[in-house]
């Protein structure tokens, strides 16, 4: 394992099939918000980080990586909400326009199971439609937070 920070090289393919060394750092800060982020996308369970197959897997790619527990991936997981309910918050308090929620249900074929999306769309004030993918305390932050707001909600 390499000190921490420190740099190796690493070989890097250009278009017209040139090599060239260029410099490599690893950052676990980063890995463990793709490896969070891939285990949400993909609705794998927590305990996957567990297993020793996976454990090995991860390894192979890079011995840098610190391995962490199901337990502070749900930790990480749970703080990427707060941080994204936070923005999110900050986001429609500045919003001086008005907000739009759709919902779409659907029922997925291979598991048979109902889902529900809820989903807000507004124009932010640099004129660039964003929409955000709610959850249930999303949804009551948003009526709170536009209390004196036009909200539209479509069915």
């Amino acid at each position: 394992m390499r000190a921490s920070g420190q740099q190796s090289l690493r070989f890097k393919t250009k278009n017209n099939g040139d090599k060239r060394l260029e410099n490599y750092e690893f950052n676990q800060e980063k890995s463990r918000k793709e490896l969070a982020e891939m285990i949400i996308m993909h609705e794998y369970p927590l305990c996957m980080v567990d297993h020793l197959g996976f454990r090995r897997f991860v390894s192979g790619l890079n011995l840098d990586f610190e391995m962490i527990s199901h337990r502070t991936l749900r930790t990480d997981i749970l703080k990427m909400f707060d941080d994204g309910k936070s923005t999110l918050k900050k986001l429609l308090e500045v919003n001086q326009g008005r907000v739009a929620v759709t919902t779409d249900l659907w029922t997925a074929s291979n598991q048979k199971k109902g889902y529900m999306v809820v989903t807000a769309h507004f124009v932010d004030d640099d004129w660039i439609l964003q929409n955000r993918t709610l959850r249930y305390t999303y949804l009551y932050l948003i009526i709170k937070l536009l209390h004196n707001v036009t909200l539209i909600i479509f069915l």
